[in-house]
């Protein structure tokens, strides 16, 4: 693994039937996703994707540089990483031969969550990252929402509070 990419959890298989937090972050944290046209051609493909993985999507949020996701395996060989690297080499390669530039930045951060993680406040941590931008006054105001199992009010109605315990750096990767 590169010095620039994030590390993975040591002894973790990353497959399963677990929930996975992860924010894949764009090339130079560049914001690539401000036009409706691209933002609505990477969301279009984020359920169908990890759906055809072993995955269900409780909740995503593609903001202006980076797409935070909340991701389940539903099946026993779901790979998160190889899903993840999957993904981001399909919407990677069809952004380079759109606009001749790199897309996504190498690897992405993850929190595996642990049994006793509430999946509801990561939710509305998730929900809530364009209101904590200042680009909405509500989430409900935000385009770039969803989940392939819920809708995006009744998420918002059942979440609780949470943070994460680690702040992003810019230099990674």
């Amino acid at each position: 693994m590169s010095p620039n990419t994030p590390p993975r959890v040591p002894g973790c298989p990353y497959t399963g039937l677990a929930r996975y937090f992860l924010t894949i972050c764009t090339f130079n944290r560049a914001k690539r996703f401000g036009s409706p046209d691209e933002a609505s051609a990477i969301v279009a493909q984020i359920s169908p994707f990890f759906e055809r993985r072993g995955f269900s999507v409780i909740a995503y949020c593609l903001m202006p540089d980076h797409l935070h996701l909340l991701v389940e395996g539903t099946v026993a060989n779901a790979d998160v990483v190889e899903a993840t690297r999957m993904w981001k080499q399909q919407t990677g390669f069809a952004w380079k031969q759109r606009t001749g530039s790199r897309l996504w930045q190498k690897g992405f951060h993850d929190r595996v969550l642990r049994t006793d993680d509430d999946t509801a406040s990561v939710v509305r941590y998730i929900l809530e990252n364009p209101v904590r931008a200042g680009l909405v006054r509500t989430a409900m105001d935000y385009a770039w929402l969803g989940s392939s199992r819920y809708q995006i009010a009744e998420l918002l109605v059942h979440a609780g509070e949470w943070r994460p315990g680690w702040r992003w750096r810019r230099s990674q990767g």
